[in-house]
Order: structure tokens, then C-alpha cells, then sequence
């Protein structure tokens, strides 16, 4: 076993790094590799090293593939093939496109979005046609390197990108946009495409086709809104997740028919491949279901996993189950050097090992009921911390639900989906009969579901990433708790899982407040706290609609960052109606039904006051005033913008919205006071940051959030030269992500950036100048 564990701790090891290994310490492992060869009992341990520096190798390639920030914007005519199932949505396209050259210039994996509405992306091909999976095509794509939104907590799309192996993100141009040829006939993606096709057509009109789609193709993209929080809530997002419990029915389908199939042969047969005949159709049946769902990163593990058992029992040799889990996930870590970037490795390994520790050592008949609910309850424990961790939630009624669930699932929706895709081909209605017995059931069990999920008390619903730290220590409690019976101590364990379950604090009594500017690509979100307030001031961009057909950035990125200061926004300030200011109003409201929202909006809206100068108020040490618009101005879009002046003890900060020069004239010739720091106007565009503004506030910091790469090129060469010629520091949030300004009690000060206080390998890094 100390073979396969130095192996995989060579290969997770350096995902632990926020950086690369230099030359320098490369030589240095390499002649500590020597110089271990040179002992026959010592070279076993060279297969640390030997993974450390393979994966790093791997690393260091994937970061070479990506597109350098030089080639940003570069327009080229690429010809390729449509890697994925596209998806469509409104007036976009999206897909994975697979060049045919790769080169410095052209990454081999790119992310493509094809816009159909010239208003939203100049030059957009508006009269696309609509590509399919497996099809060859030359494309007009602008690139842009793969950078996501960057703050200090929240999502992280650059881990995705880079763990995905996506080089780059490619805009459809109008130009030489055309289909070269059609999908080959053995094109994996192409049969997926066909076979939901005539999944839609057998299935028309059953409640339930969206998770049917999920279960049969492992097409999650139908799935609304309220489905996924349902499954969050219940967690029982596993169960559409085509992975070890869907691979493993594959298998025991393709088990049984081996057995039928023995029947029919004769005696002298049946003796030869007795033991053979089941397990390899078990295997094949598999390997179909898992290239029927594209071979995602989870059924590639379920199917390594089930290659590892195969191969175990067709050897006829006796292995320890530990054994095998370390050779599977050995296996897992070289066809996929990445997975331990991605949650569900160590969920699906983590899950195993638990039906391993609850199984394997007990001895003594236990009745069915017992054992399920004795695996589902220590999966749980164990499944907990890890969900805190990766995703800022665990789900307390996920017991119960899964208990009820995966039975379900897995007797009653996932074999007759089985049965019904080679069905769907033949003539007759046994096909349609099985998927509109499957899909009713998925909707009686999702309204069962749906109540579970009110039995989900907040504290679990969304909170603070525990640290690495404690979530190894609840971990370890949890390990300790599911310890056979009469061994002392082991109820310690729940005391051990206590610190996960912490909120988060409230600003440290030495910080008197805090400035979280918010990187929210081409929009803006600004919260500004104190030891007892908290104002978020507009909600980045979204759509403005309601959870079913809308997007915006408040779960991924202002949530988070709401949850991290430990209170709930006490006023919720938003300039202007556009939607890169107002896209998550909507949202913010169902999430705060109690706080107080002021908004300068066209129209009255319902829960939101009106914002005008000059309301003002007092929190503590924070003095708020409302500068601009007054009361009787007409609604003027940008000028109407809402600004909003915060002096507080050590820090003095003017919100400006996306107001122009007028507007700006107009605080000056009203008494605009000096403030340290200010947000750019209009993200810094030409028509706004004047002269007159600068010389009046003379701040010492501007922030400005601007998208990386954005179509408007803010903020513009002239007004950041108009800061500098003012000897202002102005920083961005497309080069440095988030940025925080904290004041202490004694006046101090100190700027942080998320793109420098959040490193890691898949980070791109951030500019010069970023504090």
C-alpha cells in the first residue's frame, strides 16, 4: 500500500502550492530522486518526487496552453470541430470548440459564445445558423484569454477554466463563419445530440423530461433554477450527476443480462466463462453509459474505479478493499492529473472510503434498512465538511432525503431509462411507456423534495469556506463518530465538527471599516461596513429577472462576500436602473426580504424608496449623505445616478455611480468636499472623471470596476492619464480583482487585492501596481 499512497500524495501535493516549482527547486528534487535510486531500499520513495515532478510538468504545460494577455482581442479564422452539446439560451450559443491546429496563439480548448444580437456585441454574426455537436466549422472568433471574476470569496471561474483545460474564450465575429462538414459517424458528440433528440421526441409532454435528459446524456442544461436549489438544499445533487451510482446500475444491468445470457449457453461454456461472461458485459454495459453521458470527469472516475474491480475479481486474487481504493484513485490521478481540483474527486473517493471503514471490518448479518441507513448517515458526517468547504453549504434534511431518493432512483427512474434508449430506435411504444413512467415518478419525488427542503435551517444553508484546517479536524470528528461501537471517546468527534458550523465574525474590533470593491466584470457592487453596519452600495450586473430565467452576480459573488462580514445588509443602495448597476436588485430582495432598499429607479418599485439629496444618516462613526439627484429631477439614466458621500473616522469615500461631466459640474458648484477615496465614474469613461471632479475631491485612491478585455475599453487612456497627472493611484478591478480598504481605530489604512491576497496555481496573476 506505501507504493499507491507515496504515488497519490505525489500527485496532490502540488496542487497545495499557490505557484509552480522554480528551477531551482526542480534541480533539487531531481538529485534527491538520484540520490534515493542509488539505495534499493530507499527507491520507493522516489515516487514522491517522481509524481510531484510529473504533475508539475503537467501543470506547467497547462498554463503554457493558455492565451497569453498580448493576444487579447486578436481576431482569427479558426477551423474546428463543436466539442460538446451547444448551448442555447436567448441570443446566445455556447460551446467548447476544439481547433484543428493548436499553436502559442490558438489554444486546443476553447470556450465559445456565439451572440446573435448586434446591440450586445458589435460585428456579431446576427444571422448564425444553429450549430450542432460533432460538426466541423470555420469561425471567425475573437479571443480573449480565460480570466474570471476575481474576489475574496465566492466563486472562482478560473479554477474551472483551468481545470477544464479551456485556453481561451472565443466571440463569434461576422466574417467566414461557416459549416465545413457534418459530424463524423463514430463522432461521440454528435450520437449524444441524436439521442436526446429522440429522447425529446419519445418523451413529449412528460413532467419530468429535463432530469430524464440528465439521467439518460448527462444533459444538465434544462434543469431550472428552482431544481438545483432543491437538490442544494436536499443534497441530493448527486443523483443527477451521472457517476458511481449510475455507472454501478449500468453495471448491474449488463451483470444480469451476462447471467441471462449464460442460460442459453451450453454446459462446457457455461464452466469456461462462467465468471468472465457477466463481469465483462457488466464493464461494456458501463463503458456505453459512460460514453453516453461524454465521459465526464465523474463517470471517468466511476468507470476506473469499475476497470479496478473487474480486474480484481477476474484475477481471482484476494486484495484488500483499502487496496483497491488507493489503485483506483491512483488510476483516477493519471488519466486525470486535475481532478483534485474539482470537488467531486474527493467527494466520490471520500464517500467510498466511508463504505469501506462501515463495512468492511464489521462483521455479522445486518438487516437492508440498517446498513442503508447506517451508510447514508455516515456519508453524511463525512460529506458535510466537505460541502462547507467547496461549496459554503451542507444540507441537513440530506439524510432523510437521500434515504427516500436514491432507492427511488435507482429501482424505479434509472432502469427504465436504461431500458428505454436501445428502445427508442425500435418501432412501438414501449420506449415512450418507460420514459413516461420514469419522468412521472422524478416528478412526484421532486415535490417530495421541494418540502424537504423548507426543513433546511439557514445556518446550513449558506456560510462561511471553513479553512482547510478545520475542515480536516470536522473531517477527522466525523471519522471518529462512525467508529464501531464500544470504542471510547469516539462521540468527541461531534465537539471536533462544532468549529465548522461557526458564523462568520464580525469586523474585528480593531477595524473601525471596511471597503470591499467588488470585481464584478463590466459593472459595479460596493459594500461598505463597520463593526455594526453594513451598506451595499448597486448589485452587478444580471438581467434583472426573476430566479427561473434570470442571472446575476448575487449568489456567486455578492452573497459570499455579504456572509463574510457575519451581517445582513442593513441598506441596500442602488444608483440607476441600468442593468450592470440593477441586475441583481430582484435577487437581492428575495434574499433580504427585511432590509431597507433605496434606489433611483424610473418607476416606483415596490420595497424600494426613493433615493434623493439630501437624505442623510449617521451609523455609529460612519456618517452617510445623498449628494445627487435631487428631489423634482426628472429620471436621466446614467445622470440620475445616486451619489452617495460616506465619512467615517481615518476614511472618507464618494460613491459616484455612472454620473458624466454635468452632473459632476453641478457637486462641484454645490460645495464637493475632499474625499480619500472614490469610485470612476462610469467606470471610467470619456464622458465622466472631468478635471473639475478631480481638482475638487483630489482623492487618493480611485477604484474603478471595469470587465477585463470589455468592449467599451474603460477605463479610457485619457482619464487614467488625467489620475496619474494628479498623482493618483487608481486601481482596477479587471487587473487586480476585488480590492479592500480596511481603516483601523487609530486612522490606519491598508489596500488589498484579491487577485494578490487570493493566489493559486490556475490564478493569473495580478498586475503591476495591484496592492
Amino acid at each position: 500500500m506505501k507504493f499507491w499512497s507515496l504515488l497519490i500524495l505525489g500527485a496532490v501535493t502540488p496542487f497545495l502550492f499557490a505557484s509552480t516549482l522554480s528551477s531551482n527547486i526542480a534541480l533539487v528534487m531531481l538529485l534527491f530522486l538520484a540520490l534515493l535510486a542509488l539505495r534499493p531500499s530507499l527507491r520507493f520513495l522516489c515516487l514522491f518526487p517522481g509524481a510531484f515532478l510529473c504533475v508539475t510538468l503537467v501543470i506547467n504545460d497547462r498554463i503554457a496552453e493558455r492565451l497569453p494577455l498580448a493576444e487579447a482581442k486578436s481576431v482569427q479564422n479558426i477551423s474546428g470541430v463543436i466539442g460538446s452539446l451547444p448551448e442555447a439560451g436567448g441570443d446566445l450559443v455556447r460551446f467548447i470548440f476544439l481547433p484543428d491546429v493548436a499553436s502559442a496563439a490558438v489554444p486546443p480548448k476553447i470556450r465559445v459564445y456565439w451572440y446573435k444580437n448586434r446591440q450586445r456585441v458589435p460585428n456579431a454574426d446576427s444571422d448564425a445558423p444553429q450549430p450542432r455537436a460533432g460538426e466541423r466549422w470555420q469561425l471567425a472568433l475573437e479571443l480573449r484569454p480565460a480570466r474570471g471574476r476575481v474576489n475574496f470569496h465566492g466563486s472562482d471561474a478560473e479554477r474551472w477554466y483551468f481545470t477544464d483545460g479551456i485556453g481561451a474564450l472565443g466571440y463569434v465575429k461576422r466574417g467566414n463563419n461557416v459549416r465545413l462538414e457534418g459530424p463524423g459517424r463514430f463522432d461521440l458528440q454528435s450520437w449524444r445530440q441524436r439521442v436526446l433528440e429522440k429522447l425529446t421526441e419519445k418523451a413529449a409532454g412528460v413532467p419530468g423530461l429535463r432530469v430524464l435528459a440528465a439521467l439518460a446524456i448527462a444533459d444538465r442544461r434544462g434543469l431550472l433554477a428552482s431544481d438545483r436549489e432543491v437538490l442544494a438544499a436536499t443534497g441530493t445533487g448527486h443523483l443527477l450527476a451521472i457517476s458511481g451510482l449510475h455507472i454501478g446500475l449500468a453495471a448491474t444491468v449488463g451483470f444480469y443480462l451476462g447471467r441471462l445470457a449464460m442460460l442459453l449457453l451450453p454446459l462446457g461454456w457455461k464452466q469456461r466463462v462462467g465468471l468472465v461472461l457477466p463481469w465483462c458485459l457488466a464493464w461494456c454495459a458501463a463503458l456505453s453509459y459512460a460514453g453516453l453521458s461524454g465521459f465526464g470527469v465523474s463517470t471517468q472516475r466511476a468507470l476506473i474505479m469499475l476497470t479496478v474491480a473487474t480486474a480484481v475479481v477476474l484475477s481471482r486474487r484476494t486484495v484488500h478493499p483499502l487496496l483497491g481504493w488507493l489503485i483506483a484513485m491512483a488510476m483516477v490521478l493519471l488519466v486525470d492529473p486535475f481532478a483534485p481540483l474539482r470537488a467531486g474527486f474527493w467527494f466520490s473517493f471520500g464517500a467510498v472510503a466511508v463504505l469501506l471503514m462501515l463495512f468492511v471490518p464489521r462483521y455479522g448479518r445486518m438487516p437492508v434498512w440498517r446498513r442503508m441507513v447506517l451508510a447514508q448517515l455516515g456519508i453524511s458526517l463525512l460529506m458535510a465538511p466537505l460541502g462547507m468547504y467547496w461549496f459554503q453549504q451542507a444540507s441537513l434534511p440530506g439524510l432523510l432525503a437521500n434515504l427516500v431518493a436514491i432507492p427511488i432512483i435507482s429501482t424505479l427512474v434509472v432502469p427504465p431509462v436504461l431500458l428505454a434508449l436501445p428502445l427508442m430506435w425500435v418501432p412501438g411504444p414501449v420506449a415512450g411507456w418507460l420514459l413516461w413512467f420514469a419522468g412521472h415518478i422524478v416528478h412526484w419525488l421532486f415535490l417530495l423534495l421541494e418540502h424537504l427542503a423548507f426543513l433546511q435551517p439557514e445556518v446550513f444553508g449558506s456560510t462561511r469556506a471553513p479553512g482547510l484546517a478545520v475542515t480536516l479536524l470536522a473531517m477527522f470528528g466525523a471519522l471518529l463518530v462512525l467508529l464501531p461501537r464500544g470504542i471510547p471517546g469516539r462521540y468527541a468527534g461531534l465537539l471536533m465538527m462544532l468549529p465548522m458550523l461557526l458564523p462568520a465574525g464580525r469586523v474585528a474590533h480593531s477595524i473601525e471599516s471596511r471597503i470591499d470593491f467588488l470585481d464584478v466584470g463590466q459593472g459595479l457592487a460596493v459594500l461598505v461596513s463597520s463593526r455594526d453596519y453594513l451598506l451595499v452600495y448597486d448589485t452587478g450586473p444580471g438581467n434583472g429577472r426573476d430566479a427561473e430565467a434570470g442571472w446575476d452576480m448575487v449568489a456567486g459573488t455578492l452573497l459570499p462576500m455579504i456572509e463574510a462580514t457575519g451581517k445582513v445588509p442593513d441598506l441596500v443602495v442602488v444608483s440607476h436602473a441600468d442593468l450592470d448597476h440593477a441586475g441583481g436588485l430582484k435577487s437581492l430582495q428575495e434574499n433580504f426580504p427585511d432590509t431597507d432598499f433605496l434606489a433611483s429607479l424610473p418607476h416606483t418599485r415596490d420595497g424600494v424608496r426613493v433615493c434623493a439629496a439630501p437624505a442623510a444618516w449617521t451609523v455609529g462613526n460612519l456618517a452617510f449623505k445623498v449628494l445627487h439627484p435631487s428631489v423634482g429631477l426628472p429620471y436621466l439614466g446614467n445622470d440620475s445616478s445616486c451619489v452617495v458621500s460616506v465619512k467615517g473616522s481615518g476614511l472618507d469615500f464618494l460613491l459616484s455611480g455612472d454620473i458624466s461631466r454635468v452632473v459632476e459640474q453641478r457637486l462641484v458648484s454645490n460645495g464637493l468636499e475632499h474625499h480619500d477615496v472614490m469610485s470612476a465614474p462610469h467606470h471610467g469613461s470619456l464622458t465622466s472623471s472631468s478635471q473639475a471632479l478631480i481638482d475638487a475631491v483630489m482623492p487618493d485612491v480611485v477604484l474603478i470596476s471595469a470587465g477585463s478585455n470589455n468592449r467599451f475599453g474603460f477605463p479610457r487612456e485619457a482619464v487614467m492619464r488625467r489620475y496619474a497627472e494628479a498623482s493618483i493611484v487608481a486601481l482596477n478591478t479587471a487587473q487586480c480583482g476585488g480590492l479592500r480598504i480596511t481603516t483601523g481605530r487609530k486612522g490606519d489604512s491598508r489596500i488589498e487585492s484579491a487577485r494578490t491576497g487570493r493566489p493559486a496555481l490556475w490564478r493569473w496573476p495580478a498586475a503591476a501596481g495591484c496592492p
